[in-house]
């Protein structure tokens, strides 16, 4: 389906017409978009939304010109003004990209230099497009931290990307998308990694630059209640193609296709029904086995040019029933992570216990520490880091066998082909490499990794936040059948709240490095106790649109 957007009354500083995109692949030719068009007017803000796969980020590839290798635009134009971009030298594309097009990428991480301060990359910026040099440029670039909500800008300058949080980077890299004012700004899922009230204040900041300077703003994103809540216009992408355009809020209210309908339904919402198994009740009454206990346990950390250690956590208690979900919200540094890795034993804590099956975890002998390397395993954010790309999928998932020595080559094939099928993904894929795979089957390859040694608790450290709605339902869904089936536990760490009130039995809310609250879902969420709760709470995305 072809659908231009006859509603923008303004004229389009961004204009996208019959655009096709094609790859090269080694099964041929594949056509990644199909007939797109599309508008986007000074000031105004509108969102791509669609599941991975959909051709959205091909499309703001495009606008940069910015495609792989073995991608080209086989029809159509894309007119930035009076620039054909589609027909612009590489030269003259050079001088607009960063210049009259900003980009703010997903991960800032992989898109900042690690090597260089944080000051100088954005100096940098201003000096390649001839904005300003030397002290002006300083200056400017402090200007532009200030103006993106970094507090202490002038000693913030200075520092490297490692010493600011994920929300601080992401607000670094719109800084530097807005250095040189551009006439329109690519936002390509700029906060899919971040928990909900940094995202609320990076996507307020970001908002707030463009309206000043008048940029027209195209939002790459699988959330739809979030490009509900923030875009004027919202266009669903399915296959390749524009299946639904309109203004944000009637598309939710009254979608058409049933495309969109099945992103709205599959949306995590707070008063969607809970999947989380049900819990047999315990004979006379008797609380049920816990499975891991942290008890007080404390972590600090030594920064760099600082005396005092961080303290990452303090005086921190939870129980892990056997069988259960018990999840850890919070913002981002509030410690949710560094529970995770405690728990892992991944690092040790400097005060309090964990316990496992009773034992304490730090005075376990070397036999056993290999125990509980079978029982308790990760799976983590991004699968695609945590996969080595070298190995193919039955290496990667044969892998835990091999280091603990269980069974041989034969048996080896027939256990990864058993854990394929339970997490739903073709035999075929063994043969496969992370590569070849959409996020959403990688993170089940990593769950299928996890599956390996029979563990009994599993610890998913935001194992579902970068992922579009429809795989992530595939995901929960399949956890939940997975702890029904083989009574697994799970210690769930997320920053969405909607996913968390799904599939957990229990909630510890963190903040600063410590548990403010805890209960049961029903109760945390509808009753929260906590103002820091309640914040949270309303920072969920569309949490007061009607999205149903």
């Amino acid at each position: 389906m072809n659908s231009t957007n006859q509603d923008s009354t303004r004229e389009p500083v961004l204009s996208i017409r019959d655009l096709s995109v094609t790859f090269t692949t080694s099964h041929g030719e594949v056509e990644a978009v199909r007939n797109v068009s599309l508008d986007v007017a000074a000031g105004e803000t509108v969102a791509i939304v669609g599941e991975s796969g959909s051709g959205k980020s091909t499309l703001a590839a495009c606008v940069n010109r910015l495609l792989a290798e073995n991608g080209r635009i086989s029809s159509g134009t894309i007119t930035l003004k009076e620039i054909d971009i589609t027909a612009a030298s590489e030269k003259a594309m050079t001088s607009i990209r960063g210049n009259r097009i900003g980009l703010v990428p997903q991960d800032p991480m992989t898109n900042l230099n690690p090597v260089m301060k944080i000051g100088a990359q954005i100096v940098e910026a201003l000096h390649v497009h001839g904005r300003a040099k030397g002290d002006a440029a300083k200056q400017e670039a402090i200007r532009l931290l200030e103006h993106a909500g970094i507090a202490d800008a002038p000693a913030r300058f200075n520092q490297y990307p490692h010493e600011f949080s994920g929300g601080m980077r992401q607000r670094v890299l719109i800084a530097m998308a807005l250095a040189c004012r551009p006439e329109v700004l690519l936002a390509d899922e700029p906060t899919s990694a971040l928990d909900v009230t940094v995202q609320r204040l990076v996507l307020d900041q970001m908002g707030q630059l463009a309206d000043e300077m008048g940029a027209a703003v195209l939002l790459i994103t699988h959330d739809l209640a979030l490009a509900a809540e923030r875009a004027d216009r919202v266009a669903v992408m399915f296959r390749g193609e524009i299946v639904e355009t309109g203004p944000a809020a009637e598309l939710v209210a009254n979608p058409q296709h049933e495309y969109t309908r099945r992103l709205l339904a599959a949306a995590p919402g707070m008063a969607s029904a809970k999947v989380a198994p049900v819990l047999a009740a315990t004979a006379d009454g008797r609380e049920r086995e816990i499975l891991l206990e942290v008890t007080g346990a404390v972590k600090k950390y030594r920064i760099r040019g600082k005396a005092e250690p961080f303290l990452a956590l303090d005086d921190v208690s939870l129980k892990i029933p056997r069988g259960e979900t018990v999840a850890i919200v919070g913002e981002s540094g509030s410690g949710k992570s560094t529970t995770a890795r405690l728990a892992l034993k991944l690092e040790d804590a400097d005060g309090g216990t964990i316990t496992y099956r009773g034992a304490d975890v730090s005075t376990l002998s070397k036999r056993e520490l290999l125990e509980f390397r079978r029982s308790v395993q990760p799976v983590f954010q991004n699968p695609y880091a945590s996969l080595d790309p070298r190995y193919t999928i039955e290496q990667v998932v044969s892998e835990p066998l091999r280091v603990h020595k269980i069974g041989d080559a034969s048996s080896r094939k027939k256990t990864v082909a058993d854990l394929l099928d339970k997490v739903a993904l073709p035999a075929s894929f063994a043969d496969r490499y992370p590569h070849e795979l959409s996020g959403g089957q990688r993170q089940r390859v990593a769950i299928a990794r996890a599956l390996a040694l029979n563990p009994e608790l599993v610890v998913m450290d935001e194992a579902v936040s970068a992922l579009d709605v429809l795989v992530q339902e595939q995901i929960l869904d399949l956890m939940v059948s997975l702890q029904r089936d083989l009574g697994l536990s799970y210690l769930f760490i997320s920053h969405d709240l909607a996913v968390v009130r799904l599939v957990s039995h229990q909630v510890y809310v963190m903040r600063a490095g410590t548990i403010v609250e805890s209960g049961e879902p029903d109760a945390i969420f509808d009753s929260p106790q906590q103002e820091y709760t309640r914040q949270l709470i309303a920072a969920i995305p569309g949490h007061s649109l009607a999205v149903a």
